[in-house]
C-alpha cells in the first residue's frame, strides 16, 4: 500500500437513534447531526456523523428508528488545551440510506 494513497470512503449499518434539526452557523454553513446505534461484541455504542450543507439532503426523511446505510469520511483535526495539543475527529456523512 501506499501512503500517499489511501481509501477513505466507508461505510455502517445500524438504526438511527437521534437526527439533530438542521443548525445554521453561517451564511455559507449548516449541518445536521446523526447518531447510530452501533453494536460491538454484545455492547451497543453511539456513533455521530455529521451532514454538512448539500449532503443534509439525504436526510430529509429519514427518523429516529429508521435502519440505515451510512456512508462517510473519517476526518480530524489538532488544537490545543490546557498547554497541550489534542486531536479530534469527526465522521463526515456523505449519503444515508433507508435500508
Amino acid at each position: 500500500m501506499s501512503h500517499n494513497t489511501q481509501k477513505n470512503e466507508h461505510d455502517l449499518d445500524g438504526k438511527v437513534l437521534y437526527i439533530s434539526m438542521p443548525k445554521q452557523v453561517s451564511e455559507k454553513f449548516s449541518y445536521r447531526t446523526l447518531v447510530l446505534e452501533v453494536f460491538e461484541n454484545s455492547y451497543s455504542r453511539p456513533a455521530p456523523f455529521t451532514f454538512k450543507n448539500g449532503y443534509m439532503d439525504c436526510l430529509k426523511d429519514i427518523k429516529t428508528g429508521d435502519w440505515v446505510n451510512v456512508q462517510f469520511k473519517c476526518s480530524g483535526w489538532k488544537g490545543k488545551g490546557e498547554g497541550e495539543e489534542k486531536y479530534f475527529a469527526e465522521n463526515i456523512g456523505i449519503a444515508c440510506i433507508k435500508g
